[in-house]
């Protein structure tokens, strides 16, 4: 029988899923090849030697060769596990939010170094401990590379300053002033500066950034309207 070749990636875990008899099925966001799924035969089994390095939210070195329908791992070595995360309730709802919608928002096989890098720091940050920021910074920063990001510097009708803007329209995509409101929901100047201030930093200066309780909510909600919004298109 023709030995098939290997290939190495690393990934980081999104989730995992029941596969036939002893298997799962892992999807992972890989460095070479984007977002895949792929089989891990034996995996349910207790004693399976590919366990420990196909956890969720594992950064995982994987050799793996092409099947009929998924990739099949042969190997996966633990590059980092971020243990912190996983003792710790309210990390592990975060890094759930992370990898789900990095999961509902990616195609499969497409491969972006950028948005990579964003989920490994995302994941640092994670594991430094509690920051509510860290779901809003990490959500706005994909939508960016994706091209999914929303006006926030001016209103979509008619390119008035965002000082001017009273709302937040799904259907136009972005801020819209008080003539241009109508099918907005309401968006404080406080929120409308600091997500048009988090989608531009990089995560050292997003880091230093402390905003009042009822902003941050205000700024959960508007996210998630949008990232709903995006899901449903």
């Amino acid at each position: 029988m023709r030995k098939l070749p290997l290939y190495k990636t690393k990934g980081i875990v999104l989730l995992t899923r029941k596969a036939k008899e002893a298997d799962k099925n892992v999807v992972l966001y890989t460095l070479d090849y984007g977002k895949m799924e792929f089989c891990a035969k034996g995996l349910r089994k207790i004693r399976s030697r590919l366990g420990a390095g196909l956890e969720p939210f594992t950064l995982t070195e994987i050799a793996f060769w092409w099947g009929e329908q998924l990739a099949i791992i042969r190997e996966a070595k633990i590059i980092h596990s971020y243990s912190e995360i996983k003792e710790d309730l309210y990390l592990i709802e975060s890094a759930s939010f992370l990898t789900r919608t990095v999961d509902r928002l990616t195609q499969q096989n497409h491969p972006d170094k950028n948005l990579f890098a964003l989920i490994i720091s995302s994941f640092l940050w994670l594991s430094e401990g509690p920051n509510p920021l860290i779901k809003p910074f990490f959500s706005l920063k994909l939508l960016s590379l994706l091209g999914l990001l929303p006006q926030m510097n001016q209103c979509v009708c008619c390119q008035k300053k965002k000082e001017e803007a009273k709302g937040f329209s799904l259907e136009r995509g972005g801020l819209v002033c008080e003539a241009h409101n109508g099918d907005s929901f309401p968006a404080s100047q406080q929120a409308i500066h600091i997500l048009s201030r988090l989608s531009s930093l990089n995560i050292l200066a997003a880091k230093r950034i402390t905003i009042a309780e009822s902003i941050f909510r205000e700024l959960e909600e508007t996210i998630e309207r949008w990232l709903n919004w995006q899901l449903s298109a």
